[in-house]
């Protein structure tokens, strides 16, 4: 068990729940837990229960599990997007709503400084979710691009920057949708909010280079990744210029890679570099294998949350490491470290189900369509992996209507790493595509069906 020490607000979290929330006295009770033995993290990290959709949502209903909170009472719910086959929900009392807006600001503020710069937020986040803010202008689109860049054409040129928000297939449908339409981001400043899934570098890279922006500079613009969790909330890892930095290097530098354990070869990715705030999260990885990576477990430290989870599972391979261990690697191999490293990061691999049988992982299939940007304005980035007896295969969705005779094929697998590369790849029409939504952005997709 790895995990963070917290101050006491760990431990005013568990004996809240425990006083006011009998079901999660009922879970204590099942462990044989008296909360009042619980004097630190360790104890608190060794001896809580672990909390999953299983044992909380699809148990109890929700009137138990917000036993302090009427139902009716709540100002809005954030709904799990439902990939694991069952729902589960995040709720949203009055007063989180009303300071909402402030957290979203301090945050984009920290990221891109829209307290100081007029700034236009395009939402197009699918599921209906939502942020508000008392900064910038919120339009939100949802997953409709063309509602998107009409809102940017309009209204971009009155804002000193654009920030966009949207997971990365559908940032991919935008760029092409805006590149039909004419709209020339580098008349802007843009940065973009990538959540929902994680990427590679090949694609931030691939993204950058569609939107002008120099990956070196990102005061002028920047591709960030934020990782939320409906049932628990928004933006709880997020991605900093130093975190890039790092991540981009490791991705760059094998050698490096392997010394912090981030990376095997090919065949798994170089994690997600995420920065937290602990005062409002408690981090564990749970059952770690010998590189420290293990189950993501996330404690919420506000004591007025309407359902109280703690140790709560996110589905996602993690590692905690001490800022120091990466500043010591960086200078071993003299590489140039980064200013304003957060003290301690969180290296994501990924969803844990998105592990392929051989071991390896999806994410480098997801990455390895952007190592040539030519290849990749041709595709759509949605995938399937098919495993069988004879080897992998890998189905691809292009862009356009018609095929292209086996030559985009035959490219994207050279271009592909050795390590990875498929016994054979399939690339289909757009309309063809068989796996899934062709695309239908409202829902996550699956790369592969565990």
């Amino acid at each position: 068990m790895v995990a963070v020490a917290p101050d006491a607000a760990l431990l005013d979290a568990l004996h809240a729940a425990a006083r006011d929330f009998p079901w999660y006295r009922t879970l204590l009770r099942e462990q044989g837990l008296d909360p009042a033995d619980i004097a630190d993290a360790t104890a608190f990290s060794q001896r809580c229960p672990i909390l999953t959709k299983a044992n909380t949502f699809d148990r109890f209903p929700l009137d138990q599990l917000a036993a302090t909170t009427p139902i009716a009472s709540l100002a809005g719910v954030l709904t799990s997007s439902g990939h694991g086959g069952r729902f589960s929900f995040g709720l949203q009392t009055r007063a989180q709503v009303a300071s909402g807006g402030r957290a979203i600001d301090a945050a984009l503020d920290d990221a891109f400084g829209v307290a100081t710069h007029t700034t236009l937020a395009v939402n197009c986040l699918p599921m209906g979710v939502g942020f508000s803010s008392d900064r910038m202008t919120v339009a939100t689109t949802s997953v409709r691009e063309d509602m998107a860049v009409a809102l940017i054409k309009a209204f971009g040129p009155s804002y000193d920057q654009l920030v966009v928000v949207a997971d990365p297939l559908f940032a991919n449908q935008l760029l092409d949708h805006a590149g039909r339409e004419g709209l020339d981001w580098r008349r802007h400043r843009v940065h973009v909010v990538l959540g929902e899934e994680t990427f590679g570098e090949r694609f931030r890279a691939y993204l950058s280079s569609c939107l002008g922006l120099d990956l070196d500079r990102p005061e002028r613009g920047y591709v960030m990744s934020s990782f939320g969790v409906g049932e628990l909330g928004l933006h709880l890892l997020f991605e900093t210029p130093a975190t890039i930095a790092v991540r981009r290097t490791l991705a760059e530098d094998p050698a490096l890679a392997h010394d912090l354990g981030m990376s095997d070869g090919a065949r798994l990715p170089v994690p997600m570099m995420f920065a937290y705030h602990p005062s409002r999260t408690f981090l564990e990885i749970v059952e770690p294998n010998t590189e420290g990576y293990g189950r993501l477990a996330i404690s919420m430290l506000d004591p007025a949350l309407p359902i109280p989870l703690l140790r709560y599972q996110t589905g996602d391979l993690a590692r905690l490491v001490p800022a120091q261990t990466v500043v010591r690697a960086l200078r071993r191999h003299g590489r140039r470290v980064p200013e304003n490293l957060p003290p301690t990061l969180i290296a994501l691999e990924g969803r844990e189900r998105e592990r392929l049988p051989d071991g390896s992982h999806v994410a480098v299939y997801k990455d390895a369509l952007y190592a040539d940007h030519s290849l990749a304005r041709q595709v759509t980035g949605a995938f399937r992996l098919v495993l069988s007896d004879t080897g992998c295969t890998m189905h691809v969705q292009r862009r356009a209507a018609r095929d292209d005779d086996g030559a985009l094929a035959r490219q994207l697998l050279a271009a592909m790493p050795s390590s990875i590369r498929p016994a054979d790849l399939i690339v289909w029409p757009h309309p063809s595509f068989p796996f899934g939504m062709g695309l239908d952005y409202e829902r996550k997709f699956t790369y592969f069906p565990a």
